[in-house]
This record gives C-alpha cells, sequence and structure tokens, in this order.
C-alpha cells in the first residue's frame, strides 16, 4: 500500500512531516508497519506491506478510508482530490496508487526536474533529522541533514 503526501504550493516540508508522522502511528494502530521513501519532489511515500488475498480494488478503498479519515482531522490543510487546483495551501493525500494498473516512482529513479532530484528511501529517524524529498540528486553528494 501506498500513500503519497503531495505538498500543494503553500505547504511547507514541516508540516508533510507532522502528517508523515501522524499516518505512521494511523497505520501502526491498524496493525501496519510502514516505511517513507522520499520522493524526489515535494513530498514523502508511506508504503506498508499488504496481505496478497486483499484486491486491487479492496486495497483502493481501504486507501481511500485511511486518506479520507486523516484528511477530515483538518479540512482546510488536506484534500484527497487529486488536480493541482485542488492542492493549493494543502496537502494532496494521494491513496490513487493502490488501483489497478496505477504506478508511482521506483526509488532510485530520478525525476524529471531541476537538479534530477532522485527518489529515495529514507528512514524515520532521518525525517526527525528534517531531510528534505530532494535531498539526493544526479551526480551530487549526499547532503547533510
Amino acid at each position: 500500500m501506498i500513500l503519497d503526501l503531495d505538498a500543494g504550493d503553500g505547504i511547507e516540508w514541516p508540516f508533510v512531516l507532522e502528517t508523515a508522522f501522524q499516518l505512521r502511528d494511523i497505520l501502526a494502530d491498524e496493525g501496519f508497519e510502514c516505511w517513507p521513501k522520499l520522493t524526489g519532489g515535494s513530498g514523502v511515500h508511506l508504503m506498508a506491506e499488504i496481505e496478497p488475498t486483499l484486491t486491487h480494488k479492496q486495497l483502493h478503498g481501504y486507501a481511500k478510508s485511511l486518506a479520507e479519515r486523516l484528511a477530515r482531522t483538518k479540512p482546510g490543510k488536506y484534500t484527497t482530490i487529486p488536480g493541482a487546483e485542488q492542492r493549493v495551501g494543502k496537502l494532496f493525500i494521494d491513496y490513487f496508487r493502490n488501483g489497478r494498473g496505477a504506478s508511482a516512482i521506483g526509488c532510485y529513479s530520478p525525476r524529471a526536474r531541476r537538479s534530477l532530484p532522485i527518489a529515495s528511501p529514507t528512514s524515520w529517524a532521518a525525517l526527525e533529522r528534517g531531510i528534505k524529498p530532494d535531498a539526493f540528486t544526479l551526480g551530487a553528494k549526499r547532503r547533510k541533514v
């Protein structure tokens, strides 16, 4: 399962981090251990192993319910509706990556953005230290956090 925290214009990284830790706790309460991945963009993916018996439709519905539950905690700061215009001043909790045929950026894949940031696995400790989603770039050494 992948939940993508994608910051819209006006959303700062500390709020994305706060949300990632909150979502980690929600997932733990649901019995999931999740891990973070830097997207190389403006956010972070939280990933959790699921039972292979779930269908794509069941997983999509479950991920949607988690995203909507979190979004209800701060309706003015979160959205679960896709589209750039929906993200202005909000953090998009993207659960759509859990549908059949959906994709997500793979680890160590460069993004087509300035400086070619790379999606990278990370740790909760690195997030606590403030690592940024674009901490790694092609040809660049790791930035200190």
